[in-house]
């Protein structure tokens, strides 16, 4: 009888193993992989070097078992689960130990679990101490040992383990608290390391250095026991000290936090359909930048360099490779202030100016065959709309080539094409080109900048670089490729497309040259290079607060050269603007300025930048410390009245009244010759010859400006160049 029962109850217990062990696979199913845990994402710079490191919550960077220092490994097993290569995924043993503690204590005090078990754990299963949970872990333990190895079991536990200071596995725990990789640790490192699993809070060596000491050296003695390091290796190890380093702060990272936000903006946006930030901060990815540093400190030099008015007044530059579309650097703002905070770059919206012109109104003439001597009208006019726009100096030379008509950025004239070639035509265009528009630009403020919601910088950079790619668009990016943790591409960079005839993109390319070489954009050259490029600015908006007040919102640079195209804008952030705080300069003077110190940075590195290597004419002082350059008349040093002695006029003159709401009217138009300040207030400069001014001063050829026709608005004819 009592056979029978032993027997009964023995089928019984295999029975509820049985359905237990079934319960677990079916219901619960296997543990997942080790790839799908959170692992940090790395950015890669142009010549394969790690830029920065991305984590979310968590900071693990996963490592392959042979990257892991033996005595490291042993450390861990010696104090954890001495028996892990003997047992089968379950320490009978270990579990009677826990289970008399558990009882003595009469609380689940102790686990007992092996590395094994750790593993189904942290990888599968809740953290609750429950009876139902373990026997669960148990089941699973066992299971996990017959489907993967003793060393893969070991590097999942070591790739997941919490070690303190937000630091998840032993690569992201040696850099933490030894600054160094895991495979440069020492046997007392990793013993010190292997000692934190137990209560990371309460031997962490940072805040508890002696409570640390004496659990890294209760591991040397186990290990000791063990037989796993000798005498001699013990005393070494246990004389050697803590020798704890912080890892420092990226100072490149920091230096490079704008160009790095874009990165990891851009990342989340590509990836967004395939889990978005969550991926890119929890993914292990390689992020593959087109990023250069020395183009990057070249951009941070010229800011540096630029003389801001004050404090309030921003600025922001993005420079793109022509043929790729690549971005090279990136300035977002006079100081970065948060991770992912507003990038001016990339975020702002503002009105362009005349920097559009080129995008609305030329570029689609050239396409239909006008050329740079094409004669078009700069006359006074009044359209069907009620929309009469000015130049800036009131004057209007009539008849003129579209070579002069950007040279001196003739509002009127380019109005007047726009009107010829049809809005429609000028918005398709501009969209081939990256510009987003909404029906409400749909009229002819769109020649002079008139839109609704504005342009970034990094897109004007991208519609510029077009031309210099000979009619090839490429959008602006700074990944070149996302890799995942599994090698599979994730995302691979566009590819130029034609948007554009070549013709088109050369006919502009010849008469931005001119504006920089003898137009409004005078203070962009640079001496032996070829620069094209086109100054934009908006006035201020008319309003209440700014009523009586001459000055401008907006200052825009964007131009190339063979190899590079950038933007730069300047102005201050609207919740700034007040009655002492807007622009007293035009796009000619501060933002080509500071495209011409960088363009200069990058070409001539080898060259100290010197009195002939400046802009041509010095930039005269404002009465608040602004800079007042002579963009409209470049003939002279200094030939700008002070804004609130002349009326500006405007490109668009009242845009408020032509459904344009932002406030911004564009002013950059040339200026009427003879409005020349006192030549005390222009320092004289000089700069490298070039063109047919050989035995002339050194410097750029001041250029031969326009006279009106006498007694007439309009209707004289102009020699093609």
């Amino acid at each position: 009888m009592v056979y029978r029962r032993l027997v009964l109850v023995a089928l019984l217990t295999v029975l509820m193993c049985t359905a237990a062990f079934t319960y677990t696979f079916w219901f619960l199913g296997r543990p997942t992989d080790a790839r799908a845990v959170a692992r940090n994402s790395f950015i890669y710079d142009a010549q394969g070097n790690v830029l920065y490191e991305l984590h979310g919550e968590i900071n693990r960077v996963p490592v392959e078992l042979e990257q892991i220092p033996l005595p490291v490994r042993q450390a861990f097993i010696a104090i954890e689960d001495e028996r892990f290569y003997q047992h089968p995924g379950v320490d009978i043993k270990a579990i009677f130990r826990a289970l008399v503690g558990n009882i003595t204590a009469r609380r689940i005090a102790q686990g007992g679990s092996t590395i094994t078990q750790q593993v189904i754990k942290t990888y599968y299963l809740s953290p609750e101490r429950t009876f139902s949970r373990k026997l669960k872990e148990i089941f699973l333990a066992l299971s996990f040992e017959r489907t993967h190895s003793k060393d893969e079991i070991l590097e999942m536990y070591l790739n997941r383990i919490y070690l303190g200071e937000g630091a998840y596995g032993v690569q992201a725990a040696a850099r933490s608290y030894f600054n160094k990789d895991v495979g440069q640790l020492t046997l007392a490192q990793g013993a010190l390391l292997a000692g934190l699993t137990r209560a990371p809070s309460l031997y962490d060596p940072y805040v508890n250095p002696d409570l640390a000491l004496q659990r890294r050296n209760t591991v040397l003695s186990k290990m000791l026991e063990q037989g796993l390091i000798d005498r001699e290796q013990y005393n070494q190890a246990l004389a050697e000290p803590l020798n704890l380093q912080r890892p420092e702060k990226n100072q490149q990272s920091q230096k490079y936090a704008f160009y790095i936000d874009q990165v990891i903006s851009e990342a989340i946006a590509r990836l967004k359909d395939m889990g978005g930030d969550d991926l890119v901060f929890n993914g292990g990815l390689q992020i593959k930048t087109a990023f250069e540093p020395a183009l990057q400190e070249a951009a941070e030099e010229a800011f540096a360099r630029a003389g801001f008015a004050d404090n309030l007044m921003q600025g922001a530059l993005v420079l793109v490779d022509n043929r790729t579309g690549a971005i090279k650097a990136v300035i977002g703002g006079r100081q970065h202030e948060a991770r992912l905070g507003f990038n001016r770059a990339t975020s702002l919206r503002r009105q362009p100016g005349s920097t559009f012109k080129p995008l609305a109104v030329y570029g689609p003439a050239f396409e239909m065959g006008y050329g740079p001597g094409s004669l078009i009208k700069d006359i006074p006019q009044r359209y069907g709309d009620g929309y009469a726009p000015r130049n800036a100096d009131g004057s209007y030379y009539g008849d003129i080539p579209i070579t002069v008509a950007v040279q001196w950025s003739r509002n009127a004239a380019a109005v007047w094409l726009l009107n010829e070639i049809g809005v429609e035509r000028g918005m398709e265009f501009a969209r081939r080109l990256g510009i987003d528009l909404v029906p409400e630009d749909a009229h002819l403020p769109l020649a002079l900048g008139g839109l609704t919601r504005g342009v970034s910088p990094l897109q004007m950079a991208g519609a510029y670089a077009a031309f210099a790619n000979g009619g090839l668009y490429c959008e602006p990016h700074a990944i070149e490729q996302i890799i995942d943790a599994q090698g599979n591409i994730l995302y691979q960079a566009p590819v130029p497309r034609r948007v554009m005839q070549q013709s088109t993109a050369e006919k502009m390319t010849d008469v931005l040259q001119n504006a920089v070489r003898a137009g409004t954009g005078r203070r962009a050259y640079v001496p032996g290079v070829l620069v094209a490029g086109k100054t934009g600015t908006t006035e201020l908006p008319k309003t209440a607060v700014f009523r009586g007040l001459s000055g401008n919102k907006d200052a825009w640079f964007v131009g190339y050269t063979d190899r590079f195209t950038c933007a730069v804008w300047v102005g201050y952030d609207e919740k700034d603007m007040d009655r002492s705080h807007y622009l007293r300069f035009y796009g000619g003077g501060l933002p080509a300025s500071i495209f011409h110190d960088l363009i200069f940075r990058i070409y001539k590195p080898e060259e100290p930048i010197t009195r002939d290597s400046e802009p041509p004419s010095a930039q005269p002082s404002g009465g608040n410390g602004q800079l007042l350059p002579p963009e409209g008349n470049p003939a002279a040093a200094g030939d700008l009245p002070v804004p609130g002695e002349q009326d500006a006029g405007g490109d668009a003159q009242e845009l408020e009244e032509n459904s344009v709401n932002n406030g911004s009217t564009p002013v950059d138009g040339g200026m009427a010759p003879g409005n020349v300040q006192p030549e005390s207030s222009a320092p004289e400069v000089t700069t490298p010859v070039t063109g047919d001014q050989a035995g002339s001063p050194a410097g750029v050829p001041a250029p031969s400006r326009p006279q009106p026709p006498a007694g007439t608005t309009g209707g004289d004819k102009w020699p093609v160049p």
